[in-house]
């Protein structure tokens, strides 16, 4: 898919990932590998303000693309889901919702277009209900 959205920054500082807190970690890994077709790049436990953690990073879909890493608390379910919203664009919407359902995703609201950015739009909810927001552009 061709790069059609503006890039910069007005400071040192480039964003690089974003980290989503899971109950399940392998499961949730399995769904963002199957759904989306995340390659995991590390698994990684550590501490974080005194608790542990456990964390599976993918590797970023596109040169200089964030990257996605899942995270647990190891002595907690963690937060509830609805704390952030990740953001995919796609060829094949429907092709997706399909193997996110098949995944034990779900499709929140029907998918819709949207004129003014030339796109359709799916918000399509990980088993354990993470947001995600799935874009096709038109060609």
């Amino acid at each position: 898919m061709a790069e059609t959205r503006p890039h910069g920054a007005s400071r040192d500082a480039q964003y690089g990932f974003s980290k989503v807190f899971v109950h399940d970690l392998d499961a949730m890994a399995a769904f963002y590998e199957d759904v989306f077709g995340l390659v995991r790049f590390n698994r990684h436990q550590d501490e974080m303000f005194g608790r542990k953690i456990d964390e599976i990073s993918f590797q970023a879909t596109a040169p200089g693309a964030g990257a996605l890493t899942l995270i647990k608390w190891v002595d907690s379910t963690g937060p509830l889901a609805g704390e952030s919203v990740q953001g995919f664009t796609t060829t094949d919407l429907d092709a997706l919702v399909a193997r996110a359902e098949a995944a034990g995703g779900r499709l929140a609201e029907p998918i819709r277009r949207i004129e003014q950015f030339a796109l359709r739009v799916a918000f399509v909810l990980d088993p354990e209900g993470h947001i995600n927001e799935v874009v096709q552009l038109d060609a």
